[in-house]
């Protein structure tokens, strides 16, 4: 009969159970070469680790938008690059076309070719990039921001606002452009325009006259001449000039219903300087007359909506034909070749806009690498084992199973008579 109890049992039982768990511990230690940390011993390195863990997290999806926002801004780069050349091309055309000399046909191939640019720019206004994300929508949903009606006009349906991307915890880039503030808000010296408005131009003055937006001297060889203003609707602003030998009388008023009684009062007031005079004859009809060299109207401008495309005729005092027909001075070749280089220089700008936003992406992303890799180590010195120790409780502990197990194996083979004996 051995010498022993049902408690010596459990006892030695839990003992080699706690053992086998420990070397078991180490060796999985030894193997992975990453410490077994548990809340007991190690409370302060588990809190470090899951912080460091939760920056590292935070830190890849900037890392993820700063590479996001890089391959956006390459799209929008290379959409202010076809731009920029269809507005080249734009301002040949306008130069070009600036020419007494062509003839009708060859100007209407000239329209022809400022209408596919202005198709070509509509569609660089609608393109999305990889994703489907629109390029000059905003922060938008819609389909297209862009569309353009049976009569040409084109119209912003996207959002005022911009998209950002968070690259840092106190920086954002844009990701995205809105369509209003590149193609309809380009600022000049008179206010805002749109360039679709400019190709408008464009097209339209190659469908009239050269010099209409000028007329020559209606006084020639005659005292009096009779105009025609267009329509004003209910409500209407105009402005033009009459260039009366020395004088010129600038004229910028809001008419409603046609009434262009206080456009021949301000015509009659500096009949003293000037030698004219003028009565209204009814139906936009006035009258001028005076003892005058020349007259000339310039710098008409039409603000209403009544009319798509309004003018001044000169007509026969005789017969009522138009003999001259002044145009808006919009449509003058030197108004548009300007506001088409000062549509360049905002697409410029906007492009130095891209590369800037673009930069600080590139900037942010090469910042989040380095504190990736300073996470990782601080990370990796927590979580890796000191395997010389490791090894070293490894061995003592097999030394102490091994010494447990052979003195449990003596006192179970000994009986009551090896004690007594």
């Amino acid at each position: 009969m051995s010498v022993s109890t049902t408690r010596f049992f459990d006892n030695n039982s839990a003992l080699f159970s706690k053992l086998n768990d420990e070397l078991k511990s180490l060796q999985g230690q030894v193997g992975t070469g990453q410490a077994d940390l548990n809340l007991t011993e190690n409370i302060g390195d588990i809190s470090k680790l899951s912080a460091a863990e939760e920056k590292k997290s935070e830190t890849s999806q900037f890392l993820g938008n700063s590479q996001r926002a890089q391959s956006d801004l390459e799209f929008l780069d290379v959409a202010f690059d076809r731009l920029q050349n269809s507005l080249i091309r734009l301002q040949e055309l306008a130069v070009e076309s600036a020419n007494d000399t062509l003839l009708p046909e060859e100007r209407q191939r000239f329209a022809q070719e400022v209408q596919m640019i202005k198709l070509e720019i509509l569609n660089v206004a609608n393109q999305k990039d990889t994703f489907g994300n629109n390029l000059f929508g905003g922060v938008s949903g819609v389909e297209t921001p862009f569309e353009i009606n049976s009569m040409g006009q084109v119209t912003y349906l996207g959002s005022s606002l911009a998209k950002e991307l968070q690259v840092t915890e106190a920086l954002a880039v844009k990701q995205n452009f809105s369509g209003f503030d590149v193609f309809n808000n380009i600022q000049n010296e008179n206010g805002s325009f749109s360039i679709f408005e400019v190709v408008d131009d464009l097209i339209s003055s190659l469908e009239i006259d050269l010099n209409s937006n000028i007329s020559s001297n209606i006084f020639n060889n005659t005292n009096s001449a009779v105009i025609k203003l267009p329509s004003t609707g209910p409500e209407a602003r105009m402005a033009l000039s009459l260039n009366i030998d020395d004088s010129q009388i600038d004229i910028d008023d809001v008419f409603y219903g046609n009434d262009f009684s206080e456009l021949v009062e301000n015509i009659n007031s500096y009949t003293a300087d000037t030698g004219l005079t003028a009565s209204l004859l009814g139906d936009n009809q006035i009258l001028l007359e005076g003892d005058v060299n020349t007259l000339k109207l310039s710098n008409f401008t039409y603000y209403g909506d009544d009319l798509e495309k309004p003018s001044i005729e000169i007509l026969s005092e005789k017969d009522g034909a138009i003999l001259q027909n002044i145009s808006e001075n919009a449509l003058k070749s030197s108004n548009i070749t300007e506001r088409i280089t000062d549509v360049f220089e905002h697409f410029a700008s906007k492009r130095a806009e891209v590369s800037a936003n673009s930069r600080r992406a590139q900037d942010s992303e090469v910042a989040l690498q380095d504190l990736m890799i300073t996470l990782e180590e601080d990370m990796s010195e927590i979580r890796d084992a000191d395997l010389a120790s490791i090894i070293t409780q490894l061995e003592f502990l097999m030394t102490q199973k091994d010494a447990a197990q052979a003195t449990f194996t003596r006192i179970t083979g000994k009986t009551l008579f090896d004690l007594i004996g």
